[in-house]
This record gives C-alpha cells, structure tokens and sequence, in this order.
C-alpha cells in the first residue's frame, strides 16, 4: 500500500465570474436565443427562445452556470421555446445539480413544449417548476422580443 491509497480524492469545482458587460449580449446557438439580465436582488433572469435540441442543449447548460456568477437565485424563461428534445431535459438536471452545488435557488418557467417532456422526464417533479404568475407572464408576444435582445 502506498501512501496515497489512504487519501481521499480531491474535487474540483468550477466558479466562473461572468463579465459584467455579457448580461446585455445575448447569443445564439442553432436556432435558439439566449440571453441573461440581471435583477435586484442578486437573481440572474435567463431567457430561452427558439429550439433546444441536441446541437445546443450543453451550450445552454454552459450559458446558465457562466451567467450565476455570486448570484443567489435564477430564474430561467423557457415560455417562448418553441422545441424542447430530451437532450433539453438533461442540461436542466446538469442545471440543477450546479444550483444545488452552489446554493442558487432557482425555478424554471415553462410553456407548452417543455412542459410536455418534463411530463415524460420529470414524472416526480423535482426540477423547481414555478406555477404560472402575472408576474412573470407577458402580455403580448411583441414584449417577449424585448428580452431576447430586438425585433428581428
């Protein structure tokens, strides 16, 4: 026996501090929008429109965890995603597990195609669906435009 056969395995953990000026770009990722902002207090607010599938699923996983930064809550927008592959459903458990990791509480807002594979995948309910609110609702499709960065 060596002397490292009685040492525990060190971890890493990954800590990124986002770029103040990136909350206001957004980016695409084959066929899908992403973009952050920042609201009072400390709560990241990321917004999805468009298609998650396979092509862009980690990269959205990836987006999310740059954008915490020292945040204590996020909220992601997936009410304008048109798409939703189970391949969307594993970077919102990768999502989950970075948030829990790191104390972020955090609820996702879903719309109609996220909500029916979260039916088939999230059967128990563990990812922190939020319950439809005035809140976070839009009045009309023009205002989502906003979030995502224009008009186009």
């Amino acid at each position: 026996m060596s002397l490292f056969e009685h040492l525990p395995a060190s971890g890493t953990q990954r800590v990124f501090r986002p770029d103040p000026t990136s909350f206001d770009l957004r980016e695409e990722h084959h066929r899908a929008t992403f973009s952050a902002c920042e609201l009072p207090p400390s709560t990241v607010l990321v917004t999805i429109h468009g298609e998650i599938d396979a092509t862009n699923s980690a990269a959205l996983a990836s987006y999310i965890e740059k954008r915490l930064g020292a945040s204590r809550k996020l909220i992601l927008d997936l009410q304008t995603v048109e798409f939703f592959a189970a391949s969307g459903f594993a970077a919102l458990s990768n999502i989950n597990v970075v948030c829990a990791r790191r104390g972020v509480r955090w609820s996702l807002l879903t719309g109609t195609h996220v909500r029916r594979l979260l039916k088939v995948c999230d059967p128990m309910r563990e990812l922190p669906v939020a319950e439809p609110s005035a809140k976070y609702s839009r009045a009309r499709p023009s205002n989502r435009k906003l979030l995502v960065g224009g008009n186009n």
